[in-house]
């Protein structure tokens, strides 16, 4: 990111050292020179989007030249896939910002616990009777984890795992929404470092026996909590119609970021199908039974479709998706994933609206408080609970429901490759081309279009899939794709709140953004969530955003610079959505975008400056003696605070 004229602003003595000890680089400069870091860790679906914003902030790359770096390079060729503006390397900062992609569950369970070894991937379950060796539950990984080439003094600065503290958890669902209800478990490991060094990582740790344990956050020592949405970002819905028979597919142009006009789908899908797809009511994609799915018309009454209703060919008649038996199965978060709570959360705000009458099954399956979840074993139990034995479920139809671990494991799963057609599931949209090609060594799948709430009002209600020969597909998309646009249609919704500096934590959890007494083309939607029935006109319906869950109060004795550091980045991160910022640097905003997501709303980032980085007394600040600010009510002076 570029030196801007007051890119540090807290005026102090370590600031000032910071900022001379910052050097020009060459353009093109890979390796990182850094000697301070940040420490973060949770979400997968921005992983790869914060291992980019990090390496821009200080103008190097993790592990360049090594056996493991992150996959991006500072390149002229940007925007496109996997490199970084070089103007990034104008200035090297020498704050290096590390990233554990483990899920949303365990990034705000090492949140709350203010303990870095909860930040292990995937789920693990201690034996009550022994401790039980298990495989290491190491980061995704992709991003990188350490930097080999640049590990640090001493070396478990950056390039040992877990990290030395928690500065940042990341997650796509919010906190709990009382301090009361702020808890996690907490389990214990051996040993508690060096799970992983540049000499290589442990195959095996043990998992103690007696770890289970129950914590809240402490407020007496972190001070308040801070919930702030990093970006807006999409969910897409990749698929593989490799072997498949979809008329409404749209050729994409490949490049990045993607937009309306040039990303191009897989499929275009409607409301009706993917309530019909993730309910169980339909699992094959050879189904064409008459009357099998519900959807609304503009005047929100029902009509009744089969299944392929939106697969019409040029001549307009409708065929099958696939002209044999393709059982649908759906790829899915096995671990806690925010990405999960964001596709449920769409799910019960809009797939019961489809079934006023019950006759489907979807409003027996919402309702319930277990959903929306970052669990999407919750959606699966009340499925296989309304719908019995049938192709929904796992004890009837072998792998039904696919779990993996991570954005990349779903995404791995879903792939391109014939041997998984039939395959649907949801990941993050920069898993999906044309943001990647790769995901490890498996080409990316594809995503999605989808119906919203604006086009169902227009009428519009399947894809136009007539072509002119010797075109094949359409040449362009009805439905709307994930991209950083759809993403900032959907939050520009004026029914949102406007931020406030009175706002707690809880204010900022954007999904409960609800309606007031609203009813839109003919559908009542007083109550439910306002982005996944959002009528803006190109608005991504499986928009949301990721949060940062930030410490009011962080403990400096072991790092004096740690909430300079911190400061410092958070204010140019966030300023780079405001051009009429004194901070705004460009390459913020295009990074971001180039990554598939959107930074969030000028009257966001200007509210987020004046309350948790200027002089009001929610101001993130460092424990001393005498507290102050976010310190206020901590406990033990210049000992509290975050360690």
């Amino acid at each position: 990111m570029k030196m801007q004229s007051s890119r540090y602003m807290l005026g102090t003595a370590s600031v000032l050292a910071l900022l001379a000890s910052s050097t020009i680089t060459p353009a093109n400069a890979q390796a990182s020179t850094a000697t301070a870091g940040i420490y973060a860790g949770g979400s997968t679906l921005a992983s790869e989007a914060f291992r980019q914003i990090f390496d821009c902030y200080m103008g190097g790359i993790v592990g360049s030249g090594t056996a493991y770096p992150d996959g991006f390079a500072f390149d002229s060729s940007f925007p496109a896939r996997g490199k970084l503006p070089t103007t990034c390397t104008l200035v090297s900062v020498p704050v290096q910002g590390m990233y554990a992609g483990v899920g949303s569950g365990n990034g705000v369970r090492g949140f709350i616990t203010n303990n870095p070894q909860q930040w292990y991937n995937g789920t693990v379950t201690p034996s009550a009777s022994a401790n039980i060796s298990i495989a290491t539950p190491l980061p995704a990984n992709q991003p990188a984890t350490i930097d080999l080439a640049n590990p640090g003094s001493p070396a478990t600065k950056f390039g040992s795992y877990p990290y030395p503290r928690v500065d940042i958890g990341l997650s796509d669902s919010p906190l709990a929404s009382t301090l009361a209800a702020l808890t996690t478990s907490s389990v214990s490991f051996n040993p508690t470092q060096g799970w992983t060094t540049t000499g290589g990582a442990l195959t095996q740790i043990t998992l103690n026996s007696t770890s289970t344990a129950s914590v809240a956050y402490n407020t007496t020592a972190y001070g308040n909590p801070i919930q702030i949405p990093a970006f807006e970002v999409n969910v897409a819905i990749g698929v593989n119609t490799s072997t498949m028979t979809v008329n409404s597919s749209v050729a994409g142009a490949g490049t990045t970021p993607g937009t309306q006009a040039h990303q191009g789908a897989a499929i275009q899908l409607t409301t009706g199908q993917l309530c019909a797809i993730f309910t169980g009511l339909v699992t094959d994609w050879n189904d064409v039974t008459a009357n099998k799915i519900p959807y609304l018309d503009k005047t929100g009454t029902q009509q009744l479709a089969a299944f392929n209703y939106a697969n019409a060919n040029s001549g307009g008649t409708l065929q099958a998706y696939s002209s044999s038996s393709l059982p649908i199965k759906i790829v899915y978060r096995g671990d806690g994933s925010g990405t999960s709570f964001i596709l449920t959360n769409y799910l019960k705000a809009v797939c019961p609206l489809l079934d006023s009458t019950g006759a489907f099954g979807y409003t027996s399956i919402f309702n319930t408080t277990t959903l929306p979840s970052t669990s999407f074993s919750n959606l699966i139990t009340r499925i296989n609970a309304v719908r019995g034995a049938g192709g929904w479920n796992n004890t009837t139809a072998t792998n039904a429901w696919v779990p993996a671990t991570g954005s990349g494991g779903v995404a791995s799963a879903i792939s391109i490759s014939s041997g998984n057609a039939g395959r649907i599931g949801y990941v993050s949209a920069d898993f999906t081309q044309p943001y990647t090609t790769q995901v490890g060594t498996i080409a990316a799948p594809l995503s999605a279009a989808l119906q919203n709430e604006q086009l169902r009002g227009a009428g519009t209600y399947v894809p136009n899939n007539s072509v002119t020969p010797p075109a094949t597909r359409p040449a362009n998309l009805t439905f709307i794709a994930p991209t950083p646009d759809g993403a900032a249609a959907a939050w520009s919704d004026t029914r949102l709140k406007t931020p406030s500096t009175t706002w707690t934590w809880n204010d900022y959890n954007i999904y409960a953004n609800v309606f007031g007494a609203v009813t839109q083309s003919g559908v009542t939607v007083t109550g439910l969530p306002v982005l996944p029935l959002t009528n803006k006109l190109n608005a991504y319906p499986l928009s949301g955003t990721t949060f940062l869950d930030l410490y009011s109060c962080y403990n400096v004795q072991a790092d004096s610079n740690r909430v300079t550091n911190l400061v410092n980045f958070l204010t140019t991160y966030i300023a780079g959505a405001d051009s009429g910022d004194g901070n705004f640097d460009p390459d913020v905003s295009a990074v971001v975008q180039n990554a598939g997501f959107h930074l969030v709303p000028v009257n966001y980032a200007q509210n987020i400056k004046k309350q948790y980085w200027g002089s009001l007394t929610t101001a993130i600040s460092a424990a001393a003696a005498t507290q102050a600010n976010g310190c206020l009510n901590v406990a033990n002076g210049a000992s509290g605070g975050a360690k």
